[in-house]
């Protein structure tokens, strides 16, 4: 079972990029998940030629499998058809289904047929907005359990409803995305479903996205969409802990640990805080702790 923890930071790359084969193959070392488009990346005129270059590319990964989680990103509900057709297509561990809504969800899922595979349905429509809409949602995404490795947000479609764009200065939680952000938050997290948090596409902006992804942890999303490669490193470097936050979620979990007691200046209280604090080890597991080297992490301390 993928979880989304283990995603990090994952980069959206086009099916048509000269360097998909070096991608798959690993050669950046920070990356770890990729989705291959064949959607908003590519024009209508393109998708013929785009398909012959994604069969080439599953029998290549027959002989060579990715080095990396590797997801594609179909068209339509009768692409996804097309795709699992398509010798090789196991070498990969899922689908991104874009635009879900409450009226196209269950003809995408009516088309699932590896339950080897796994699914991240992207909610990018005003029903993001929509909490009854996105409970129905999560209803109906309920029954494939861990198949559902993530439930993207799709930040720039959902701003586009509105006619505007991220800004260059503050996060997406300080804007209008920030209320689509908590409310899908609050009602697929409950359920046990991960949420991606959308892309910050100023990629120059390192502080800033530094900052977000502080924001997105603070919500419970522990992985993001990126961009732009350069942003593969700052993400992971934001996603791993620090020692004390370590420290702090070891001595929560500890079987030995009192109902309420004290830790770093802070009131630790496991019945309200395991869940938090195993994320933090979660984190810490597949990131490493920060200040360390990547995927170091910190032995266990003993719990006074």
């Amino acid at each position: 079972m993928t979880k989304a923890v283990e995603l990090g930071a994952t980069l959206y790359i086009p099916v048509q990029h000269p360097r998909l084969a070096e991608v798959l193959a690993g050669d950046n070392p920070d990356l770890r998940s990729v989705v291959i488009c064949l959607e908003d990346s590519l024009h209508e005129a393109e998708v013929g030629a785009a398909q012959d270059v994604f069969c080439a590319t599953l029998r290549a990964l027959e002989a060579a499998p990715p080095a990396l989680i590797a997801y594609t990103r179909p068209r339509n509900p009768e692409m996804l058809t097309w795709m699992q057709a398509q010798p090789g297509i196991e070498r990969l561990a899922g689908f991104v289904l874009p635009k879900i809504t409450t009226a196209n969800l269950a003809d995408w899922l009516a088309r699932l047929e590896n339950p080897q595979h796994g699914i991240m349905p992207t909610i990018e429509s005003a029903e993001a907005f929509d909490r009854a809409a996105l409970t129905a949602m999560a209803r109906a995404l309920e029954p494939l359990g861990s198949r559902v490795h993530a439930v993207r947000i799709g930040g720039n479609d959902i701003l586009n409803l509105l006619g505007v764009r991220r800004s260059r200065t503050r996060t997406a939680y300080d804007g209008p995305l920030g209320l689509a952000i908590a409310t899908m938050a609050s009602v697929f997290l409950p359920e046990g479903m991960a949420l991606s948090a959308p892309v910050f596409e100023h990629y120059a902006q390192s502080d800033l996205l530094r900052e977000e992804v502080a924001r997105d942890l603070e919500h419970g999303l522990l992985t993001k969409t990126a961009i732009h490669p350069v942003q593969v490193g700052i993400i992971h470097e934001a996603l791993r802990p620090s020692a004390s936050e370590a420290d702090e979620a070891r001595a929560i979990l500890a079987r030995e640990a009192r109902a309420v007691f004290s830790h770093g200046g802070s009131m630790c209280e496991p019945t309200t805080h395991a869940r938090w604090a195993a994320g933090v080890l979660d984190r810490a597991e597949v990131h490493g702790l920060r200040g360390a080297a990547p995927g170091v992490s910190e032995q266990p301390t003993r719990v006074a």
